[in-house]
């Protein structure tokens, strides 16, 4: 093949499948890249206006399938991190 234009490709009917493969696998990565980045709640764009957005998930939960268990009774064991400083949480069991 002498180049990869799109008058090359259309010569060798054989690479079409391949070509439409890769084609779909390039949309594929571009559309899970782009919901990743607008939709979890990991990935902060803002660091300015939110400079620790995990602090907002601390009681909330973020899952995919959670069954039949309430998290709502359930008390966050992590600590606080408040300028450089830790404060202890109390264990969370009763």
């Amino acid at each position: 093949m002498r180049g990869w234009g799109f008058r090359e490709a259309l010569k060798y009917p054989l690479l079409w499948p391949l070509y439409g493969l890769c084609i779909a696998d390039l949309s594929w990565l571009t559309f899970s890249a782009t919901r990743t980045l607008l939709f979890n709640p990991d990935v902060t764009l803002d660091h300015n206006n939110n400079p620790e957005p995990w602090q907002a998930y601390r009681e909330g939960r973020y899952r995919l399938w959670a069954g039949n268990y309430d998290y709502s009774k359930l008390k966050c064991k992590a600590p606080i991190f408040k300028d450089n400083d830790v404060i202890p949480v109390e264990n969370g069991e009763d």
